[in-house]
């Protein structure tokens, strides 16, 4: 098992960053390895979408996400894959003056195969400052 969490400000808007966060099928375009997202809306707040990734092999995996836009919470469970046994984590967004948001993100995560450590922590932790400097830029394109 593997997790990892991130905390910083970050100078975009939080409902931007919210939308960005929950524009799933959008994440090919900016998120690293993403080659596709399917996704199905449950109604408010709810959505279920099927991600296509690249990491060291192909990968498919399907989560359960649950949006509180008043919040400024998304959550993620897993559905189904053929890689993970666990994908769990959330976004927590707090406003932190003007145009700035507090990002607290966390992510817990069990492989179905032996990842050597090395690997996980490249996967899991060293891609996090970055992938939130991606969501970033993605939300300051809304604008």
């Amino acid at each position: 098992m593997a997790s990892a969490e991130i905390k910083e400000i970050l100078p975009v808007d939080k409902d931007k960053l919210f939308e960005a966060i929950i524009r799933y099928e959008n994440y090919p375009q900016f998120v690293e390895g993403c080659t596709a997202v399917k996704v199905e809306r449950k109604g408010t707040g709810k959505a279920r979408a099927t991600y296509h990734v690249s990491m060291v092999k192909d990968v498919t995996y399907t989560l359960d996400h649950l949006e509180d836009a008043e919040g400024g919470r998304v959550e993620w469970t897993l559905v189904e894959s053929d890689f993970f046994k666990k994908n769990t984590g959330r976004w927590e967004l707090k406003t932190a003056g003007k145009g700035k948001t507090e990002v607290f993100y966390s992510l817990d995560v069990e492989f179905k195969i032996p990842v050597p450590g090395f690997m996980l922590n490249r996967l899991i932790k060293g891609g996090l400052p970055s992938m939130l400097k991606n969501f970033e830029k993605q939300a300051k394109k809304a604008t």
